[in-house]
């Protein structure tokens, strides 16, 4: 996991996952985001279980890579009416901060934005049909759920089935990520909806890590799945292609 990632531009590797297919599959993405991320299924969230911390909290930490990284993955979705599509990515992680872009294999970027730690969003270059408000929100919101370690006040316990739980409570969602003893991890996002009419907190997006790694201390999964529920829900399937641990950003 330490080969180099080119910065922007489209390699041999993903060439073969994008030409011929590039154009519609980001169009296709570009118009499902917005309206996949727009809302929670149904499912509630479970009761947890208290329990000292012991060694979920750093179970949980590991779960997520550590240090400044710069990822290129192949994407492919899975829309609930039977649609299906690939893309490309590159993410860039520092922290909490983070960048991403989507591009063709020519080289030629279509979308790039910047998070940084307080979770604002400033978009440095998005080509139409890329260049709504929704599709960006909706498109790091998905990168923060994948690889960032949770927002808000931690809590250690377990399920009625008895595994591991580590729950992060923020401002408007609850995440549940439940560590693996091989260092994979699942994990689930729940928010209120408006629009459900439900006071309670029910599932917006489910993620499965598989085949993770070492990554500065923490882990980097080869394979991730992430699920939105939504009235036009939506499966990503990332397969990483290179990651590359960068020095560390000036103070």
């Amino acid at each position: 996991m330490s080969a180099r990632v080119p910065r922007c531009r489209g390699g041999s590797r993903g060439e073969e996952w994008f030409r011929g297919k590039g154009w519609p599959a980001l169009l296709l993405l570009a118009a499902i985001l917005p309206v996949a991320c727009a809302g929670p299924g149904p499912e509630r969230l479970p009761p947890l279980v208290a329990a000292t911390p012991d060694s979920a909290a750093a179970r949980c930490a590991a779960c997520f890579p550590q240090g400044r990284w710069q990822m290129l993955h192949a994407i492919d979705f899975h829309l609930a009416d039977g649609t299906d599509g690939n893309a490309m990515g590159i993410v860039v992680l520092d922290g909490r901060s983070l960048s991403c872009a989507l591009m063709t294999v020519e080289g030629l970027t279509l979308f790039e934005a910047r998070s940084p730690v307080d979770g604002s969003l400033e978009v440095l270059r998005a080509l139409p049909p890329f260049d709504g408000p929704a599709f960006a929100a909706g498109l790091v919101a998905d990168i923060r759920t994948l690889f960032l370690p949770p927002a808000g006040t931690a809590e250690y316990g377990r399920l009625a089935d008895g595994s591991p739980l580590c729950r992060f409570t923020a401002e408007r969602t609850v995440t549940d990520l439940l560590p693996g003893a091989d260092g994979c991890f699942r994990l689930s996002t729940y928010a209120r909806s408006p629009a459900s009419g439900a006071d309670f907190p029910v599932r917006s997006r489910t993620v499965e890590a598989r085949d993770c790694g070492p990554a500065g201390g923490g882990t980097l999964p080869r394979e991730v799945r992430l699920t939105g529920y939504a009235p036009a829900a939506y499966t990503l399937n990332l397969h990483l292609l290179e990651a590359e641990l960068l020095p560390a950003s000036a103070p």
